[in-house]
């Protein structure tokens, strides 16, 4: 981690992640791209999206398939919010597809995972890998990017490209747009943005392939359900957040009233509603902070910032309260994956 981190001049957001620049007055891309989101004409991208789902749907009607789309589904609420556009907003039939990172969810955050689709009437298939090749990923992940999460983020892209595959499923629907609350470099506020193999490599991947995480007692066929199916097949994956305004606390307040959807306070945010589908994102929050020197309450305040709600100054001292403690599950995270917390700390501070 370097010994001085450099923060935008507008939000709190550091020098540190990947992608990220900033201009003459210190300003960072992020920023200055929200500043676009605004100034889009949303009706029309409303207008393009009903086209494109109607389009879809007479593609399945003609094939006599049942399903006019898939949803990838976390259970977080992103994807629950997507859910509920399909099925209760524009009135399609949706396969809901979840890559289930496999650690033990809340209560919370399984009512999300298992109720949700039930309550929207929406057939929804889980799957996860098992617990000795998720481990194993775990920790040479870490190694290799300081992040233990690479199965996660592989199997969240590329498992839902291999069910639209071989289901004949070509359109998939995904929430915010990456460019919007981060940035990887990849992509602008004002491109339209789709899934495809490119897209695939270079934002759930990382341009880290399997061939630089795999662990030695496993073969790359181990990793086929996280990996992009070869040859062609039609897919149209599209970030609704591309065709409609995009604002979490009102998507939020959506599928609370409507569907339950169930909040949990998490010991890193002020936010009882973000990242509620997994129990260790509190540990991935403080690897993140180990490896790059910040964690959500940076990329939190930072958001809060850009829509109004506080100052920077209120935002430097919630990343003071909140960023850079060792989590209360900490040890339970070790023990599952099979780790001392002195190893957590080594493999993920390794090759900076």
């Amino acid at each position: 981690m370097p010994d001085v981190i450099k923060r935008c001049t507008k939000c709190v957001m550091t020098s540190t992640w990947p992608g990220i620049t900033f201009n003459s007055d210190g300003v960072c891309n992020i920023c200055t791209e929200y500043k676009k989101y605004s100034k889009i004409d949303w009706k029309k991208r409303e207008f393009a999206l009903k086209r494109i789902l109607s389009e879809w749907k007479a593609y399945a009607w003609g094939r006599g398939n049942k399903y006019d789309c898939l949803v990838g589904y976390s259970g977080g609420k992103d994807t629950a919010y997507a859910l509920w556009c399909m099925k209760r907003k524009y009135k399609m039939s949706p396969l809901c597809v979840t890559w289930d990172h496999g650690f033990k969810l809340s209560p919370e955050a399984e009512y999300n995972m298992t109720e949700v689709p039930k309550i929207l009437d929406v057939d929804h298939l889980r799957f996860s890998i098992g617990n000795g090749l998720r481990n194993a990923l775990c920790k040479k992940a870490s190694r290799v990017m300081g992040d233990f999460c690479w199965h996660c983020h592989n199997g969240v892209g590329a498992f839902p490209a291999r069910i639209s595959k071989l289901w004949d499923i070509p359109l998939q629907i995904w929430g915010e747009p990456t460019a919007l609350y981060a940035t990887g470099g990849e992509f602008s506020i004002q491109d339209m943005e789709e899934q495809d193999e490119d897209h695939f490599h270079r934002v759930f991947q990382c341009h880290v392939t399997p061939e630089m995480v795999k662990p030695f007692e496993y073969e790359l066929i181990d990793m086929q359900p996280m990996t992009w199916p070869e040859g062609e097949f039609p897919l149209k994956a599209i970030y609704l957040g591309n065709f409609l305004q995009w604002n979490q606390r009102e998507n939020v307040k959506i599928i609370t009233e409507e569907l339950g959807w169930k909040h949990r306070e998490s010991e890193n945010t002020w936010c009882d509603w973000d990242k509620v589908d997994c129990e260790y994102e509190v540990v991935r929050d403080y690897q993140k902070f180990l490896r790059r020197g910040f964690g959500k309450a940076s990329f939190q305040a930072s958001k809060d910032i850009r829509e109004g709600l506080i100052g920077r100054t209120k935002a430097l001292e919630l990343v003071e309260k909140y960023e850079g403690k060792v989590p209360s599950n900490m040890d339970k995270f070790c023990e599952e994956v099979g780790v001392t917390a002195k190893e957590f700390d080594e493999m993920t501070s390794r090759n900076i």
